[in-house]
C-alpha cells in the first residue's frame, strides 16, 4: 500500500514539473490507478501546493487537460483565509479556476459566508448562483440573504447579489432587484453606511454618505441628503495629510428648505450654507532652520449664514452653540523659552439678521504671549520667570482696546528637613496697560473717551508643600499638602467693570445709569482677586493602593481664609472610593459667606457581570446680595440588565428636582450577537435647541429602532412626535 501511494505521487509530480506555467501540487492516496492520460485515485485523497490544500473520497486528474476533479466529502483551502466544502469541485491547474456544486465558501478574513447551488472561484473573483450569504452561525443564522446569483470581486473586495431577499431566521422581510455591499475592512472607495430614520416633523430623513479614497494622501466624501418633508441637502468633506507632519480638511455644504417648512417653523433663511476648514502641523519653521524646539499650528475656520447648517450635516450631530467660533493656535517652544500665537473669531447666530448684525460681536486677533520657563538666576536657588501678553480686542461696533500684560516671579526655594518639605520665598510683579478705541462714559452732560486703563500690582507669596509615599503591610500611601500664603504690596490702578453700549444711546438722552442693557461687561483680562487680597490657602490630597497597586482612595480637600475681609472662603472637599465593580464620587463646596452648601455632586457606579448602575445627583446654589440665583438641583441615572441569549435591559432619566419635571427619560432593549445587533428604545425628551428661528423648547416624545448587520450596515428607525415647542427667543 504505502509503494502505491508513493509512486502515484511521484508520477504526477513529474508531470506537473513538465510544464513551467502550471503549479506544483502533489497527490497522497490510498488507492491509484492510470489509464492513458487519465489517473484515478480513491480513498484518503489529499492535494497539496503552495496555494491548495484538498481532501475529498476519490478524485481524478487528466494530464492532457490539467484539470483536477474531487468527489465527494470536498474539503479545499485556499491561501490563508479561503475555506470550503462541496460534493464535487474541478480546479484548473492552468488557469487556476476552481468551479463547485453543492458548495459552502468562508472567508475567515472578511468573516462572511457564502452557501450555493453552483460557484466558480478564480484568483479575481468568486461567482455564485442560487446562494444564501451571512455572517451568522451557519447551522441556524440569525438573519442572511438569499439570491439567485452574484459574485464576490477580491480586488475591489465587494459583493453584488442580484434579485436578493432578505430574511430574519426564516422570515423574508425585503426584496431588492439589486444589492451590494463592501467586505473591505480598509479604507476604500465605495459606498459609506446609510443614515435611515423617519421623524414626525421632517418626515423620512436618509442620508447615503459616497466614499472617494483612491490615493493614501486624501479622500473625499459626499454626504447628500432627503428629508421628505423638509428639503434637500448635500455636504462635503475633502481630508488631506500634505506631510508626515500635517494633515486637515475643507467642508461645505448647503440645504435648501421647502418654502412650506420654512414658513411653518417660522426660519429666517430658507438656504443654510457654509464653509469649514481644519489644519494641523506639527512642523513648519523647522523647515527652514535647525534647532532643538517643537511647534504646533492647529486652524478651524467656520463661515456660515444660521446654526442650522450645522445641525443639519447629519443625524447625530448634537446642538451647537449659537456662537461659532473659529482659531488659529501657533507655537513654538524650547526647554527655556515659549512663544504662541493665537486668534479666535466668532460668528453669534442669534444676531444674524438683527440691526448690528455680527458687528457687534468681539473678536480677539490675535493674542500673542512669549513664555520664559521657570529657571535660576545666578545662583541655584534664586528663581525666576516671565510671561508677556498682548490682546487685540476688535470690532466693527463698540468699545475695542489693545492691551499688554507682564507676569514676572522672582523667588527662593529650598529644601527642608532632607527635602522632605520645599519651601518657596517669591516677590511677584503683574501690570496691565489697556488702550481703548470708541470706549465712553456719560458724565451727565455728554459723552466723553475712555482712553486707557493701568493697573499694577505686586505681592509676596511663600508657598510650602510637600509629597510623600509610604509602604505598609497591605498597602501603599500617599500624601501631598501644600500651603499657600499671599500678602499685597504696591498696588496702583484699576479697569472698569462695565462698559457703555454708547452706540444704543441718540445724544445722550436715553441715557439711564439703572438701565443694565446700557453695559456690558468688560472683556480685559485682569489679575485675579487671590493676588490682590492678604490670604492663607490649603490644599491637601491623598491617595490609597492596595497591595495589587490598584487605588481604592482618593481624597482631597481645600480651603482659604481672606484675611483683609476676614472671611473663610469656600470648602471644598472631595471623596473618590474605588472598591471591586464599585465606585464612589463625593464633591461638596460649602461658603462660609453664605452660610450655605454652595454645590454638592455626588455618585455612585457599578459595573458588573450582569448589572450596571450609574446614579449622579448635582445640587448647585450661586448668591448675589445675600440672595440665591442660578439654583440648579437635577437627578440622573441610568441602569443596563445582562439577560440570557445576549439580550440587555436598559433604562435612563433626568430629573430637575428644583423645577420637578423629567428632562429626560428612556428605556429599551439591546440584542447583540456577532453578526448583527439591533436596538429599541422609547425616549421622551425635553431639550433646548439652536435654530434660525431663534433658541427653542421641545419636548418629543419617540421610539427608536436601530439595526446593525455586520458588515452591511446599521439602519434606524426614528419616529418621534413633537408636543410643545417654543422661541426664547
Amino acid at each position: 500500500m504505502r509503494i502505491r501511494l508513493l509512486a502515484f505521487a511521484g508520477l504526477l509530480c513529474s508531470e506537473l514539473f513538465g510544464n513551467g506555467n502550471i503549479e506544483n501540487v502533489e497527490f497522497l492516496a490510498s488507492d491509484v490507478q492510470k489509464n492513458g492520460d487519465i489517473i484515478t485515485a480513491k480513498g484518503n485523497v489529499l492535494l497539496y501546493s503552495q496555494n491548495y490544500l484538498a481532501s475529498a473520497d476519490s478524485a481524478k486528474y487528466d494530464q492532457k487537460s490539467n484539470i483536477i476533479e474531487l468527489f465527494g466529502n470536498v474539503s479545499l483551502m485556499r491561501g490563508q483565509y479561503e475555506t470550503s466544502r462541496s460534493e464535487y469541485a474541478k480546479i484548473d491547474l492552468a488557469t487556476n479556476e476552481m468551479s463547485f456544486t453543492n458548495s459552502f465558501v468562508m472567508d475567515k478574513k472578511k468573516e462572511i459566508w457564502l452557501q450555493s447551488d453552483e460557484s466558480c472561484n478564480s484568483d479575481e473573483k468568486i461567482s455564485v448562483t442560487n446562494s444564501i450569504v451571512s455572517s451568522c452561525n451557519v447551522s441556524d443564522p440569525d438573519w442572511h440573504i438569499g439570491f439567485s446569483s452574484g459574485e464576490l470581486n477580491k480586488q475591489s473586495k465587494f459583493l453584488h447579489l442580484y434579485n436578493p431577499v432578505f430574511y430574519v431566521k426564516n422570515t423574508p422581510v425585503m426584496y431588492l432587484p439589486y444589492f451590494g455591499f463592501s467586505t473591505d475592512k480598509t479604507r476604500r472607495t465605495g459606498l459609506l453606511t446609510p443614515q435611515l430614520s423617519y421623524n414626525g416633523d421632517e418626515g423620512l430623513v436618509y442620508l447615503q454618505p459616497i466614499y472617494i479614497a483612491e490615493y493614501n494622501e486624501w479622500d473625499l466624501e459626499f454626504d447628500p441628503q432627503i428629508r421628505t418633508n423638509r428639503g434637500l441637502g448635500l455636504y462635503s468633506t475633502f481630508r488631506f495629510a500634505d506631510s508626515p507632519y500635517s494633515n486637515g480638511y475643507i467642508r461645505g455644504g448647503i440645504f435648501e428648505e421647502r418654502s412650506k417648512y420654512k414658513q411653518k417653523e417660522n426660519l429666517k433663511n430658507k438656504q443654510h450654507s457654509g464653509i469649514e476648514l481644519g489644519y494641523d502641523r506639527d512642523r513648519l519653521v523647522s523647515y527652514l532652520i535647525d534647532g532643538d524646539f517643537k511647534e504646533g499650528l492647529w486652524l478651524e475656520f467656520v463661515n456660515l449664514n444660521d446654526i442650522d447648517y450645522l445641525n443639519l450635516r447629519g443625524r447625530d450631530e448634537g446642538n451647537h452653540d449659537s456662537l461659532v467660533q473659529s482659531k488659529l493656535n501657533y507655537f513654538i517652544t524650547t526647554d527655556n523659552h515659549y512663544l504662541g500665537l493665537y486668534a479666535k473669531y466668532y460668528i453669534d447666530t442669534a444676531k444674524i439678521g438683527t440691526k448690528y448684525g455680527n458687528d457687534d460681536t468681539l473678536q480677539e486677533l490675535p493674542k500673542i504671549q512669549y513664555h520664559s520657563f521657570f529657571n535660576t538666576f545666578i545662583v541655584p536657588n534664586l528663581t525666576y520667570s516671565f510671561d508677556f501678553k498682548y490682546h487685540n480686542y476688535t470690532r466693527e461696533i463698540g468699545a475695542s482696546a489693545n492691551q499688554y500684560e507682564i507676569d514676572i516671579p522672582l523667588g527662593l526655594q529650598f529644601g527642608l528637613f532632607d527635602d522632605y518639605v520645599n519651601l518657596y520665598i517669591s516677590e511677584n510683579l503683574y501690570a496691565s496697560h489697556v488702550d481703548y478705541n470708541n470706549a465712553k462714559y456719560y458724565d451727565g452732560s455728554g459723552f466723553y473717551d475712555n482712553n486707557y486703563d493701568d493697573l499694577i500690582n505686586h505681592y509676596h507669596r511663600i508657598l510650602l508643600e510637600n509629597d510623600m509615599a509610604r509602604a505598609f503591610s497591605n498597602f501603599y500611601h500617599t500624601l501631598n499638602f501644600k500651603f499657600d500664603y499671599i500678602k499685597p504690596g504696591y498696588n496702583n490702578g484699576d479697569i472698569n467693570e462695565k462698559l457703555l453700549k454708547y452706540y444704543l444711546i441718540k445724544d445722550g438722552v436715553n441715557y439711564n445709569p439703572s438701565n443694565l442693557a446700557l453695559f456690558e461687561d468688560n472683556f480685559i483680562d485682569r489679575a485675579s482677586n487671590i493676588y490682590t487680597t492678604e490670604r492663607l490657602g490649603f490644599e491637601g490630597s491623598q491617595f490609597f493602593y492596595n497591595s495589587h497597586g490598584q487605588k481604592i482612595l482618593r481624597h482631597s480637600i481645600k480651603q482659604s481664609y481672606d484675611f483683609d475681609n476676614d472671611d473663610m472662603e469656600s470648602l471644598e472637599n472631595r471623596l473618590n472610593l474605588y472598591y471591586g465593580n464599585f465606585d464612589f464620587a463625593n464633591k461638596i463646596e460649602y461658603s462660609y459667606i453664605d452660610h450655605d452648601l454652595s454645590k454638592i455632586q455626588t455618585g455612585a457606579l457599578y459595573n458588573g457581570n450582569k448589572i450596571g448602575l450609574r446614579l449622579w445627583h448635582t445640587y448647585d446654589k450661586n448668591y448675589r446680595d445675600g440672595d440665591a440665583y442660578d439654583q440648579e438641583n437635577y437627578l440622573s441615572s441610568d441602569v443596563t440588565l445582562k439577560l440570557p441569549f445576549n439580550y440587555e435591559l436598559f433604562a435612563g432619566i433626568d430629573y430637575d428636582l428644583k423645577k420637578d419635571y423629567t428632562k429626560m427619560w428612556q428605556s429599551g432593549i439591546h440584542y447583540k450577537r456577532k453578526c448583527w445587533d439591533y436596538s429599541l428604545i422609547y425616549k421622551e425628551d425635553i431639550e433646548p435647541k439652536n435654530t434660525s428661528a431663534g433658541l427653542e423648547s421641545k419636548k418629543s416624545q419617540g421610539v427608536y429602532l436601530y439595526f446593525s448587520f455586520y458588515p452591511l450596515g446599521e439602519v434606524g428607525y426614528d419616529f418621534s412626535i413633537e408636543q410643545e415647542k417654543e422661541a426664547l427667543n
